[in-house]
């Protein structure tokens, strides 16, 4: 009678393998000088972020002029120091303002890429070493602070404008589209 095997060879060294990454992964990162961050999402423009990338690390959707938020987690080093950047890159849905009865069956062939854009992390105070908030503004400007402060807190480092969550109304509820002109880059003669 032949004795039926649970796993080969090989599905045991790819279960040790899948293992190992796990344990890493959930290592104490205070020995290296690194935790894990909640990346939170700022969207200062009329077009909806769909997807966020930062350092490779995914994040939330944002609504035009909106946040979204909470996604966990990335690593970052505990202290600031300088000359800390990071790579964000995005996907906007630029027909965010249409009501979903008149969008296209493809309209997801209309979302336009953004970055990789390389952003210098601001600096933060040790005690305020909380979440990483990513501000996405129109023409592909992007801030990253880091901060225990809530947005609506004076001390917190971006300042909202007031009149954004009136463009916003005007994109999610009456489906106005706003249009935006970004400068041009100056280009060598």
């Amino acid at each position: 009678m032949i004795e039926p095997r649970l796993f080969s060879s090989t599905g045991r060294a790819a279960l040790t393998a899948i293992g190992l990454l796990m344990l890493m992964a959930c290592r104490d990162h205070k020995l290296d000088g690194m935790s894990g961050a909640d990346l939170d999402v700022y969207n200062h423009g009329p077009d909806a972020i769909v997807v966020v990338q930062v350092d490779g690390y995914g994040g939330p959707r944002a609504n035009s002029y909106g946040g979204g938020g909470g996604y966990c987690c990335v690593m970052v080093p505990n202290v600031w120091r300088p000359g800390l950047t990071a790579q964000v890159s995005w996907t906007s849905d630029p027909n965010s303002w249409m009501k979903l009865s008149d969008m296209p069956d493809n309209y997801e062939k209309y979302y336009q890429r953004h970055g990789p854009v390389t952003v210098p992390l601001e600096r933060w105070a040790d005690d305020q070493a909380c979440g990483f908030d990513v501000h996405i503004f129109p023409c592909d400007k992007v801030r990253i602070v880091r901060s225990c402060h809530t947005t609506d807190d004076p001390r917190y480092q971006v300042s909202t404008d007031l009149g954004e969550h009136k463009k916003a109304q005007k994109i999610l509820i009456d489906h106005i589209k706003e249009e935006i002109v970004c400068p041009m880059p100056q280009t060598a003669h």
